[in-house]
């Protein structure tokens, strides 16, 4: 297999921001394999420093994660986890074993066969010789690109703007594409989205239990429990009581004003020329200038007239939702958000 030469390029958000989108839009063009949650898939082993063998760093591949296996407790009981892509029934069978992370995760957008393909995955990273995590993810991404026809591999995990330290040091050529949101609107999307929950309420249980729900398969219910708060569990989980638990906007507000800070302040350190700031509302009003001027910062060759009406044709407009929150809501989560937004404001 050739040796690639590419610039690795990795799309990075705080996550319910459009990065998805932008991966599901970049998908569709003939050249670009676009990988969605990879790093997320592999956490927290997806950053480790060492040499290791193919057979090694298999294992830091599909060593199945806990908290997939207690997803798919909470999933068999009605709950809807989008990042999860194995299709559920077949699912089921990795219960008890729990599931390699990229069949959970990464591998179904790319393969009607996923567990085929995981399997030939395998027998290419077994076969590697000893090597620095950074050289074996390249030679994966090279390898995946050729399998599945591709020419130019861009990685997208979400909430990854978290994760520019480590991806910059680990590909310290690496060039960055940062799509960013409203922040009042990230707030509203993320307020009713599962893993936010999950992790607001696990924040809640260890704060007055000194222990989360959701990060294992098992867990033990604390004995002065308020009896509200039972349909939370895993073991006695009920979807509705988890969606319409009440839970503050505001400090995922302020959670996502302190992740533009410390992800700017990262992208800042790198130089001007490798990073792209993409305003996601931008991509809805002016699809074809945005995905156009997104593609040429990739690579000018990925050019394509046929690709940009393709994908411009599946962007539609998205009404803001914040301004429709009760007044004193409104006005804290504002308050909550300015500090990210003034950050923001010389890319908009």
């Amino acid at each position: 297999m050739a040796t690639s030469t590419q610039t690795p390029l990795f799309i990075v958000s705080t996550g319910r921001s459009g990065s998805t989108m932008l991966s599901n839009l970049l998908s569709l063009h003939p050249d670009i394999l676009s990988l969605s949650e990879l790093f997320n898939a592999l956490h927290p082993l997806g950053f480790q420093q060492g040499s290791f063998d193919g057979p090694r760093f298999w294992t830091k591949l599909s060593e199945p994660r806990p908290r997939h296996t207690a997803w798919l407790r909470l999933m068999e009981r009605g709950l809807v986890i989008d990042e999860f892509r194995y299709p559920m029934p077949a699912a089921l069978r990795f219960r008890e074993t729990g599931i390699p992370p990229l069949l959970a995760m990464t591998l179904p957008l790319l393969s009607e066969d996923p567990d085929g393909l995981h399997d030939e995955l395998r027998v290419f990273v077994q076969s590697l010789p000893a090597g620095h995590v950074p050289q074996h993810y390249l030679q994966v991404f090279e390898w995946l690109c050729v399998r599945l026809g591709r020419r130019f591999w861009c990685e997208r995990s979400g909430a990854s703007l978290g994760l520019v330290q480590a991806l910059s040091h680990f590909f310290p050529d690496a060039k960055f594409i940062h799509v960013f949101r409203d922040g009042r609107e990230f707030a509203v999307s993320a307020h009713r989205f599962a893993l936010t929950r999950m992790g607001m309420i696990s924040a809640m249980f260890k704060r007055r239990f000194g222990s989360a729900p959701y990060l294992t398969p098992a867990y033990e219910a604390p004995e002065d429990l308020p009896p509200a708060w039972r349909g939370l569990l895993p073991e006695s989980f009920d979807v509705q009581v988890f969606q319409n638990f009440a839970l503050p906007i505001e400090p995922i507000g302020t959670a996502w004003s302190e992740m533009v800070a410390i992800g700017l302040g990262m992208l800042e350190k790198l130089p001007a020329e490798r990073i792209l700031h993409v305003r996601y509302e931008s991509m809805l009003d002016a699809p074809h200038v945005e995905l156009q001027r997104i593609v040429r910062f990739m690579d000018p060759g990925l050019d394509d007239p046929a690709w940009l009406a393709q994908a411009a044709g599946h962007v539609w407009k998205n009404p803001a939702k914040w301004v429709s929150l009760p007044g004193d809501e409104r006005m804290r989560l504002e308050a909550a958000c300015a500090p990210g937004m003034t950050l923001l404001r010389p890319f908009s």
